[in-house]
């Protein structure tokens, strides 16, 4: 039996609207500097606007997202969990529009890009200043900014978008692409009339028994001793904690502990009254990585950094 096709009416579709394209970037830095702020207020001073706009301006935003960002009293305003959410995404999205202008001003005055590198004491203190050197011989026309953090402040530094590259030492870099990049040697620095004088090598666990000296900030060599001392049993006794490797050498000198530091710095401090001695094992080296967010995403100025520095990247 025969039966007929009968046509069916197709129901348009409707295409989705972007949240991009209402999402407004005065709106987001007025979002932000409520939050910083924690005032409405004062984010309208801070930004040469009048209150009742920026009020505005917020419920508008909210209206879009279809969410509650701000929580609003007496005392002010804070985030919802919505708006903690938010500000992340406006922050990193704010930030790469000030880079953008930056690097679209470059162009006008003849700098073809900027590069914020951050970059560890104990990366450093090897191979990479000459390195950076070389880099900015051969492209005068891009902008380096170099900016010495901790091993954690560098990683973090490229997480939240105020780097594009970190070098630092292997540890604690969950959320970036990383690429190994030599390695800092390290030594135990004691006064020369120390009881450890007279080794030619010594095993970190043979400084745990004495006060020890080292930087008063997070780095991943004094994250790698603790966490060896707390294998041990061992508590660490630390006597003093300093700006800088040069004033641990200083100190040690005086007899206030022992230490370890980068090796280079024994040609540095060869007239203290101190000894520099190699450390056995896994103590003779901290290995130095080099870290980005997305490879893909990089510029083109950051990626002939990395090509400098001997990382393949997706132009190369």
């Amino acid at each position: 039996m025969y039966r007929m096709a009968i046509p069916i009416a197709m129901k348009p579709v409707t295409p989705i609207p972007s949240l991009s394209r209402d999402l407004d970037p005065i709106s987001l830095r007025l979002f932000v500097a409520a939050l910083e702020e924690g005032s409405l207020a004062r984010a309208a001073a801070r930004e040469n606007i009048v209150p009742s706009a920026v009020s505005k301006r917020m419920s508008e935003l909210e209206e879009t997202l279809g969410v509650l960002l701000l929580e609003r009293g007496v005392k002010g305003v804070q985030a919802t969990v919505a708006g903690a959410a938010l500000a992340i995404h406006a922050r990193l999205l704010l930030q790469g529009m000030d880079r953008m202008r930056q690097e679209m001003a470059g162009f006008a005055t003849g700098i073809r890009g900027h590069i914020h590198l951050a970059a560890s004491v104990a990366a450093l203190s090897g191979e990479l200043p000459a390195y950076i050197q070389a880099f900015r011989r051969a492209h005068p026309q891009i902008d380096l900014s170099l900016l010495e953090y901790t091993t954690q402040e560098a990683f973090r530094a490229v997480l939240e978008g105020w780097a594009d590259i970190a070098v630092g030492s292997d540890f604690g870099h969950d959320g970036l692409q990383v690429f190994p990049w030599g390695h800092c040697e390290l030594v135990a620095v004691v006064p020369s009339q120390h009881l450890l004088a007279d080794y030619d090598i010594l095993d970190y666990a043979q400084l745990l028994p004495f006060e020890q000296i080292e930087l008063n900030r997070e780095n991943g060599i004094s994250g790698v001793l603790e966490k060896t001392a707390r294998e041990a049993g061992v508590t660490r006794r630390i006597s003093a904690r300093v700006s800088a490797h040069e004033t641990i050498c200083m100190l040690v000198a005086r007899g206030l502990g022992v230490a370890v530091v980068p090796r280079y710095l024994q040609a540095r401090h060869s007239h203290l009254d101190i000894r520099f001695i190699p450390l056995s094992g896994p103590w003779s080296s901290t290995p130095i990585c080099i870290a980005v967010k997305d490879l893909d995403a990089l510029s083109p100025p950051v990626q002939t950094l990395l090509s400098h520095l001997g990382i393949p990247t997706p132009a190369a």
